[in-house]
């Protein structure tokens, strides 16, 4: 049947180390997945190489991914969370083999068909078999404000349930969606998918007495926004966050109780803007202390320890280890550098 896709069609960025010289597969799979994991082989596994292909696709303002895979071992960790700066839900569905690991200290286990959800601000280190799975981002404000801004890293809904069947079907309509939707069915089409995530997530957790009341949750997400768009900002604070929105500190400590205080939330992401500027390849250097002072640190002992505290190496070895690529803020366009490397 021939391909009826017309000038409003989205195109699939298909990236494979079936492509790539065997001696070199396993550096092209650790830098195509680099904005998700730290990828190296499993050990005790048949094949010392990395091996896999991306099946990468853009509908309904969605992006979605197919992926195959051999046996692997992915570590999501800080300095992974600050370089690729993803702020999502990675909404995963198994769709053969199986995955267990550590999800920021929780066991977690999935099987062939369960949907695994995945918090990319949150540490990762898990193990797959040979297998694979069809993955989407889900924004993290859409998703937050649905299920109250619940702690949803790691959650497993399991083959068996219908509101699994009924997510999976969804999400592979979306993701088979031929021509770009016009901004209004896009966005429903997104608000219908977060209803049903949301539905069937809150059916998969606990009530928590310290779940977020709508008042919170609005305070929350426009602190964050405001930190994000004042980072650079010397007099950024929680006093000067007090002012700016009139609210009590009780308040304003409610809202940020689980993340260790507002406190905590501006200094790591300071720290990450930090670790972000120290590892880019596309700019002239700055010195550390250049950069540690326009990000509001006044004291070059004080970042340095608590750099290493979050990163576990220091500044300099943060910079001497930066990749050789500069990750492209847009997925699909950093799948389609690799496929025209391959290509190359």
């Amino acid at each position: 049947m021939a391909n009826n896709r017309g000038a409003n069609s989205i195109d699939e960025v298909v990236v494979s180390t079936d492509l790539v010289e065997g001696r070199l597969r396993s550096d092209f799979w650790r830098e195509v997945t680099r904005p998700f994991y730290e990828t190296t082989p499993l050990a005790g596994s048949e094949s010392p190489l990395l091996e896999g292909t991306i099946r990468s696709r853009q509908a309904a303002g969605l992006w979605f991914g197919s992926i195959t895979f051999n046996a692997q071992r992915y570590n999501r960790d800080r300095r992974i969370i600050a370089s690729s700066d993803l702020d999502q839900y990675l909404v995963a569905i198994v769709a053969g083999g199986g995955l267990s690991g550590d999800f920021a200290g929780a066991s977690v286990t999935a099987r062939s068909g369960d949907i695994c959800v995945l918090d990319l601000t949150q540490t990762v280190q898990s193990d797959v078999t040979a297998g694979g799975m069809f993955s989407t981002l889900i924004p993290r404000s859409a998703l937050a404000k649905a299920t109250g801004h619940a702690n949803l890293h790691g959650l497993i809904l399991k083959a068996h349930l219908p509101m699994t069947k009924l997510l999976t079907t969804y999400l592979e309509g979306l993701r088979d969606f031929g021509n770009r939707p016009s901004d209004d069915e896009a966005a429903a089409m997104q608000d219908a998918l977060v209803t049903i995530l949301a539905a069937a997530l809150r059916g998969e957790r606990p009530d928590v007495e310290g779940d977020l009341r709508p008042l919170s949750m609005a305070l929350r997400q426009r602190t964050l926004d405001f930190i994000d768009s004042n980072i650079r900002n010397p007099d950024l604070s929680p006093d000067y966050i007090l002012r700016r929105f009139n609210v009590s500190r009780a308040h304003l400590y409610r809202a940020f109780a689980e993340d260790g205080g507002i406190s905590s939330i501006i200094r790591d992401r300071r720290l990450d803007a930090a670790f972000r500027e120290l590892t880019r390849t596309d700019v002239a250097p700055r010195s550390v202390a250049e950069i540690a002072f326009a990000l509001g640190f006044v004291n070059a002992t004080h970042f340095l320890r608590r750099f290493r505290a979050r990163f576990g190496l220091t500044p300099g070895e943060a910079r001497r280890e930066r990749p050789s690529r500069q990750f492209a803020p847009d997925l699909q366009a950093h799948f389609l550098e690799f496929r025209r490397d391959v290509q190359e």
